[in-house]
């Protein structure tokens, strides 16, 4: 029998033995050996997270955060605020500090869903490590985020020391006359304040 015979010759019993089991098949309730609804474990409700509104929200906190420092540390100089440098340093600190509180979210979300998927039923040794390693992540993710706003106040302070401010504070709370005031607002004009701040940027 040549090798194409052989071949066929298999095709054949295999096809045989396929209609013969589909054949005694025909009797079998396929209904008693699926499992019931019962007896699946509650998954609870499944619903879309919204990544995009965390997003957003984070920025948005972020912004707010960083806003406020600034404010708290140059807000009574305008000018210091308006310049552009500083302008672009609070948006790129906002944004590196959102996805620190976008990342500290997620962290908690799956923590969570940790939890429930230990409530359901799965108690694991690995179910366990696993959410032993998400609390520390959280606790990582805590210390980064405290020690993130530190260095961020620890930079707006020292920029108003180098600029001056501190020095500018005093002369208005000491002097309370509208002249010596308007003497004091001159003290730093647009040309001495990039200049300071292109000195201040060149030390870095």
């Amino acid at each position: 029998m040549s090798k194409s015979q052989e071949k066929e010759q298999k095709a054949i019993e295999l096809k045989d033995e396929f209609e013969r089991i589909q054949e005694d098949s025909k009797e079998l309730d396929v209904s008693k050996y699926l499992a019931k609804k019962d007896d699946l474990p509650d998954l609870g409700e499944i619903e879309i997270y919204d990544y995009d509104q965390d997003l957003m929200e984070a920025s948005e906190k972020a912004m707010d955060l960083l806003e406020s420092l600034v404010d708290l540390y140059l807000g009574d100089s305008k000018r210091v605020i308006e310049h552009p440098y500083i302008k672009n340093k609070l948006k790129e600190d906002a944004m590196v500090y959102a996805e620190t509180i976008f990342l500290s979210k997620m962290t908690r979300k799956n923590f969570l869903t940790q939890l429930r998927q230990v409530d359901n039923g799965d108690n694991s040794a690995r179910m366990h490590e696993v959410i032993n390693q998400t609390v520390s992540q959280i606790r990582d993710n805590s210390k980064f985020s405290s020690t993130q706003r530190t260095e961020l106040e620890k930079f707006y302070k020292e920029i108003r020391k180098d600029l001056g401010l501190n020095e500018l504070s005093d002369i208005d709370l000491k002097d309370d006359t509208e002249k010596e005031k308007e003497e004091a607002s001159k003290v730093m004009d647009t040309r001495s304040l990039n200049d300071m701040i292109d000195k201040y940027l060149k030390n870095k």
